[in-house]
């Protein structure tokens, strides 16, 4: 289940962060302003954050076999269309809408209710290794998407993203028939009925309820969204994510205008990916052991240090410092994926978290719109990305704020006791 989530991720994503080399093509050919242009990636996420509660509810209703394999063909359809664009009106529909609801249906919410269901006291580990296919899915196509760029011009490029999303993610299906452990006659964490979750004498991880009345609470939708943790969560990720897609977005555009090299500018983007990939899983163990506020704190605390390092590689040109901004972005950026949404499901699980988690995410999907959109604004009213940066650092700092607020630690923690 998480190998066929990962390679999901891996493609969907390849196409979401590969939006950043074609930014850059579709501004010189058309002479689109930046935040409009910005814009189409806004509408993007806002439409995979508002249909993350269509696809996570169908998941918990459907299951994945059905809905994620219809994702992927979505996603071919939308990325074939966008070869045809020459207006950017056609551009928003395309990539913005349809390429958008395809991600609510096969992207990170349908695979984080997916993985979730099959752990508990290792599911940072779990959500980490599957999201880590998000860091694969950016190694290897966003450098491949600048070549084709370069190489057969960006409409070519574009079905050839469609031919691979359509192969890639459509059989899928085949490995995501059983949708919950129950159903083959397992627990959480890969024990079997009857077996004990102990390896070879060694304490094993457990998921420490803290809170009974809480844990032991039938959650749905209305319930949840009744609480402030819901809105607290819902805060968290939405504010962590306007700093991430704000440089994701506008990176290479910030490299460019610096005289760095476009293919150079590209790669900083794949080897976010390889290096994200790695981290990915750190921060999934961190978070188990430390517990999800201190793993992200320490997280968000090395992204605000990257955008540091992102605005001294045009004080100080060099490439040594360019590939320190990237090994320290992918690290810092790492942290949230697996962090927030354990901590997500540390508070709300339940045979409805996909529908909440879904809800939860369309905070990421406002905040990815707002990140993409509002630093091309500032570029285009300034002349300089400086002020958006300063916009994306003290985000960050209020996405700590919030999840130390949620406090899910005082739902459920990780706790290692004797076999």
């Amino acid at each position: 289940m998480v190998g066929s989530i990962f390679v999901v991720m891996a493609i969907t994503y390849a196409v979401y962060y590969s939006f950043s080399v074609f930014f850059v093509a579709l501004l010189e050919e058309f002479g689109w302003s930046r935040a409009a242009t910005a814009g189409v990636f806004s509408v993007f996420v806002a439409v995979i954050g508002l249909g993350g509660v269509v696809g996570g509810g169908l998941i918990d209703r459907l299951g994945p076999a059905r809905v994620i394999p219809a994702g992927g063909v979505l996603l071919a359809m939308g990325l074939f269309a966008c070869s045809r664009v020459t207006q950017l009106w056609e551009f928003y529909l395309y990539f913005g809408i349809v390429c958008g609801l395809s991600l609510a249906l096969a992207g990170w919410v349908p695979g984080v209710t997916v993985v979730s269901r099959w752990f508990s006291a290792r599911q940072g580990q779990a959500i980490g290794v599957a999201s880590a296919g998000i860091g694969l899915g950016i190694v290897l196509f966003v450098p491949l998407s600048q070549q084709l760029i370069s190489g057969i011009g960006w409409r070519s490029a574009y079905l050839v993203l469609a031919a691979i999303s359509l192969l890639g993610i459509a059989p899928q299906a085949a490995l995501l028939l059983v949708g919950r452990p129950e159903e083959v006659g397992m627990r959480v964490d890969g024990v079997r009925q009857g077996e004990r979750a102990s390896v070879h004498g060694k304490p094993k991880p457990v998921r420490e309820v803290v809170d009974q009345r809480w844990a032991s609470h039938p959650w749905t939708v209305p319930d949840a969204l009744r609480t402030s943790r819901f809105w607290l969560l819902f805060g968290a990720l939405g504010t962590a994510v306007l700093t991430h897609q704000m440089i994701f977005v506008h990176q290479a555009a910030y490299l460019v205008d610096g005289g760095y090299d476009k293919m150079l500018a590209a790669s900083v983007v794949g080897f976010v990916g390889l290096l994200s990939m790695l981290g990915k899983v750190l921060w999934g163990e961190v978070g188990d052991r430390l517990g999800r506020e201190r793993g992200f704190t320490l997280g968000n605390g090395v992204l605000i240090l990257s955008i540091g390092l992102l605005v001294l590689t045009r004080v100080v040109p060099s490439l040594e410092l360019v590939l320190l901004y990237t090994l320290v972005f992918a690290l810092g950026y790492a942290a949230t994926p697996p962090l927030l949404s354990t901590a997500s499901a540390d508070i709300f699980q339940g045979r409805s978290f996909g529908a909440i988690y879904g809800l939860i995410c369309i905070g990421q999907g406002l905040g990815s719109a707002f990140g993409a959109w509002v630093a091309g604004y500032i570029f285009d009213s300034t002349s300089s990305y400086l002020p958006a940066f300063a916009v994306g650092a003290a985000s960050a700092v209020l996405s700590i704020t919030a999840l130390w607020l949620a406090a899910p630690r005082k739902v459920r923690r990780v706790a290692r006791t004797p076999s």
